[in-house]
């Protein structure tokens, strides 16, 4: 007997499925994992979108949860994006922890895309002094002093303008903003990843456009034999220029993989467009879209243990 029309679509589904783990194998490679979660998420959507169509009683899209990581790292972005944007060479020492994002408005070409727009150049978090810190003043002067170690890395490289090699472009402190947002202890871990898979800033490792800023330096004994993207194009720090050092990928590379997340993670140009979008996330009527974890260049590698610098954090 023929299967009715409804049963031999699930008994279809439920071989597709199967056939994608069959795909997979006993041992995917990374890459495939990643490919196979991503899409089969999407598709899960698409089935709960399709169950709820069956169901007369009309379902939200969401149910809003202030305890949900997913909510709180919107709702901390969204807080960050509300703070003023001040220049990074005024940063004072001052209580808190938290997250912050930096902004290029120079000429640097490299950049030119994202200068002077809502497009954050770095994000990231500062983590308190104490893991149960209950206010400011006990998770210690932990983002403003992230903010200053970066204006003192930007401002050693600008230092180097002279000395550049042909080609390369010197970027300038005065360049540079920021926004900054003290929040409360462990908020910044899932805003920071929100505002990274939002944004896919430039200099954000997990972008591998231009990595390797946040790079502390290491002795000359335990140093790798690799310098950072970031420290290619913006040299200077005297622990990269080692001359045993060798360039982890070329300037060449960098510039395309800069070009390729800027063509397919274009840049917020206004800001109250960008508060809207960011205030989406929260509808309950219509899809909701996620930030996808696989940045725009795709599987390009990305930083490795053989760089200079130790890991950025």
């Amino acid at each position: 007997m023929a299967l009715s029309p409804d049963r031999a679509a699930i008994k279809a589904l439920e071989e597709a499925l199967a056939g994608v783990l069959a795909a997979a194998g006993d041992n995917p490679p990374q890459a495939v994992v990643r490919r196979i979660r991503e899409s089969l998420a999407a598709h899960a959507n698409a089935v709960e979108a399709a169950r709820s169509r069956t169901d007369p009683v009309r379902m939200p899209t969401a149910t809003f949860d202030p305890s949900d990581p997913k909510t709180v790292g919107r709702m901390v972005s969204l807080a960050l994006l509300a703070q003023p944007m001040i220049p990074l060479s005024t940063i004072k020492s001052a209580y808190g922890s938290g997250v912050y994002a930096i902004y290029y408005t120079g000429a640097h070409p490299l950049y030119a895309a994202i200068s002077g727009t809502e497009t954050p150049i770095y994000v990231g978090k500062a983590d308190p002094q104490n893991d149960d810190a209950s206010n400011s003043r006990e998770q210690g002067a932990k983002l403003t002093a992230r903010l200053l170690e970066h204006a003192g890395t930007i401002a050693t490289v600008a230092g180097y303008a002279d000395r550049l090699p042909s080609g390369l472009h010197a970027i300038l402190l005065d360049d540079f903003s920021c926004r900054r947002l003290v929040c409360a202890t462990n908020a910044q871990l899932v805003a920071e990843k929100h505002l990274i898979r939002t944004f896919w800033p430039l200099w954000n490792q997990e972008t591998k456009a231009c990595w390797g800023m946040s790079k502390h330096g290491d002795a000359a004994s335990t140093r790798a034999n690799k310098r950072s993207p970031w420290d290619v194009v913006h040299p200077g720090r005297q622990w990269a220029l080692d001359s045993r050092l060798v360039d982890s990928i070329s300037p060449d590379e960098i510039k395309v993989r800069v070009d390729a997340t800027l063509q397919r993670a274009p840049p917020r140009t206004d800001h109250a467009s960008l508060l809207e979008e960011m205030l989406s996330g929260f509808r309950q009527d219509g899809e909701i879209a996620e930030g996808s974890e696989t940045p725009p260049v795709g599987d390009a590698t990305g930083p490795s243990s053989e760089e200079a610098g130790g890991a950025e954090d």
